[in-house]
């Protein structure tokens, strides 16, 4: 059975967004993670900090 132009095309076309948005799915969730990591790291050391200088 042979796909028509028009329907081999849209399911390429189908495939390629959904590749590209769980590529961009992906990329946001680590970026989110990270800057949360980052963000314990920051305010650990400014505890930390807050704390030496009570001391």
């Amino acid at each position: 059975m042979a796909l028509s132009p028009v329907n081999s095309f849209a399911r390429f076309f189908f495939g390629f967004t959904l590749l590209i948005s769980i590529s961009f799915g992906v990329t946001y969730a680590v970026q989110k993670y990270a800057s949360g990591q980052d963000a314990q790291q920051q305010q650990a050391a400014a505890a930390a900090a807050m704390l030496k200088q009570v001391k």
